[in-house]
C-alpha cells in the first residue's frame, strides 16, 4: 500500500468512525433535540462524505478504480448538506424555543437534491465516459455538456452556500450575544466563543478551495502551491475541525431554550405579583420610580453578588415583568442588565481592593463574578484599570500587598 493511499485511509476511517459515534450519541438524545438531532444529521452526511476516502484508498489498493462512480459522487450531495444543517445546529443553540420553526425548508436543501440528480446521472454515463470525464478529457456523448455544468454550477452554489450560511451563522451568534446580556449577570456558561473557531476554520477552507478550483482552471495558485497541494495538510485540517466541532458541540447545551419554561413561570408570578401600574404601560414617572426600586435592589439587598442572577430573579424580586423591567434598564438607566449589575460588582469590588487585603480573586467571587477573565474585563471596561493597579496606586507605599495578585 502506497503512503498517499495509507493517508486516506487512516484519515478516512477516523473521520468515519468519529462521525458515525458523534451522530449516534446525538441522536439518542432526549433533551434539546432542536440542536442536537440536526448536528447529529451533520456528523451523519460527515461520515458518509468521508467514506469515500477509504473506499478510494480500497479501490486503489485492488485496482478497482472503474467502481468509483459508484461511490465518488456520493460526497458532493452529502458535502452540500453539511453547511445548511451547521446552520440550524447554531439556530437550535441560540434559539429561546423548545423546537425549530425554520421557513422555507426545501430551498436548504435544493443543492443537495440538484446534486443528487447530477450523481444519477454520472450513473447513467458508460464507464469510458466517466473515466474520460474524471480525466477532464472531452468526449462526444449527450450527456457530457450536461455534466460538465452541472459540476460547475454546483461548485459555484456551493461557494456561494458557504458565504451566505456563514453570514447567517456570525448574526445569528451576534443577536445572541446581545439576548444574553439582557437576560443574565454572568453569561460565561452559555457563551459561544468555540463556534467562532469553527467560522475561522469554514473560511480558511473556502480559501483553500477555491485556490484549489482556480489552479485547476489556470494552474496559478494564489496560495503557496505546496502548502494547498498536500494532501497531510488538507486531511489534517479536515479532521481537526471534526474533532474540534465534535469535542465541543456534544457537550454544548442550547443557553435559553433550556430556560424558557421556568423563566415563563417567573414571568406569571412577577406579573400576579405587580402593582396594576406595573402591568400597563410605563409613564416617565413610573419609569423613574421603578429605577429607583432596581437600585435599591442592588444597594439594600446586593443582590448583584448572585453570581447566577438573571432578569428573571431581579423582576420577581421588586415585583414587575421582565419587559418593563428591560425597558426600564434600557430606555431610563440606559444599560443592559448584563453591564448594570456588572458595574455594581466592580463598584463594591473597588473599595475592597482599596480597603481590604483579600485577594483579588477571593473578592471578585465575593461580588458575584464566575472567573478571573470576566472580572478584569469587567473592572478595564467600567474603571480604566486593572485591580492590582487600583490597589498599587491606593497604598501608602509603593510596594503592593503579598495578598494582592497581579495583573
Amino acid at each position: 500500500m502506497k503512503s498517499a493511499e495509507l493517508l486516506h485511509l487512516s484519515f478516512g476511517s477516523f473521520m468515519v468512525g468519529l462521525s458515525l459515534f458523534c451522530a449516534s450519541l446525538l441522536f439518542a438524545q432526549k433533551e434539546y433535540r432542536q440542536a442536537y438531532w440536526p448536528l447529529g444529521l451533520f456528523f451523519l452526511s460527515q461520515g458518509i462524505s468521508s467514506l469515500t476516502l477509504v473506499l478510494d484508498a480500497v479501490a486503489n489498493v485492488y485496482d478497482i478504480r472503474q467502481v468509483s462512480r459508484y461511490y465518488l459522487p456520493l460526497s458532493m450531495p452529502f458535502a452540500l448538506l453539511q453547511v445548511p444543517l451547521f446552520w440550524m445546529y447554531v439556530r437550535g443553540l441560540t434559539t429561546e424555543a423548545s423546537h425549530l420553526d425554520i421557513k422555507y425548508k426545501g430551498w436548504h436543501a435544493a443543492p443537495a437534491l440538484c446534486a443528487f440528480v447530477l450523481m444519477f446521472l454520472f450513473l447513467m454515463l458508460p464507464n469510458d465516459v466517466y473515466q474520460s470525464f474524471e480525466r477532464s478529457e472531452t468526449v462526444d456523448h449527450p450527456l457530457m455538456p450536461v455534466g460538465i455544468f452541472g459540476v460547475w454550477a454546483l461548485t459555484i452554489m456551493f461557494y456561494a452556500q458557504i458565504l451566505i450560511y456563514l453570514f447567517l451563522i456570525v448574526r445569528l451568534l451576534t443577536s445572541y450575544t446581545t439576548r444574553l446580556k439582557d437576560l443574565f449577570a454572568s453569561t460565561e456558561e452559555r457563551e459561544l466563543h468555540w463556534l467562532w473557531w469553527i467560522i475561522v476554520a469554514l473560511m480558511a477552507f473556502l480559501i483553500f478551495d477555491i485556490d484549489d478550483s482556480l489552479a485547476a482552471l489556470s494552474g496559478i495558485h494564489i496560495l503557496p502551491a505546496r502548502l494547498v497541494e498536500s494532501p497531510v495538510v488538507d486531511l489534517t485540517f479536515s479532521a481537526g475541525t471534526i474533532w474540534l466541532l465534535a469535542l465541543w458541540g456534544l457537550r454544548q447545551k442550547p443557553g435559553l431554550a433550556c430556560l424558557s419554561a421556568s423563566a415563563a413561570a417567573k414571568e406569571v408570578k412577577a406579573a400576579e405579583a405587580a402593582p396594576k401600574y406595573v402591568r400597563s404601560a410605563l409613564s416617565d414617572e413610573q419609569a423613574q420610580r421603578l429605577a429607583r426600586k432596581i437600585n435599591l435592589a442592588m444597594e439594600n439587598d446586593h443582590l448583584y453578588r448572585n453570581p447566577n442572577l438573571s432578569l428573571w430573579d431581579l423582576s420577581k424580586h421588586i415585583g414587575v415583568t421582565s419587559n418593563h423591567l428591560s425597558q426600564t434598564l434600557n430606555e431610563t438607566i440606559g444599560s443592559t442588565f448584563f453591564d448594570y449589575v456588572n458595574r455594581w460588582r466592580v463598584e463594591d469590588a473597588a473599595n475592597r481592593v482599596r480597603d481590604s487585603t483579600d485577594t483579588i480573586l477571593a473578592i471578585a467571587y465575593d461580588v458575584g463574578f464566575n472567573s478571573k477573565s470576566s472580572f478584569y474585563s469587567a473592572f478595564k471596561k467600567h474603571l480604566g484599570v486593572t485591580p492590582s493597579a487600583l490597589r498599587h496606586s491606593a497604598a501608602p507605599s509603593c510596594s503592593v500587598p503579598a495578598s494582592g495578585g497581579s495583573d
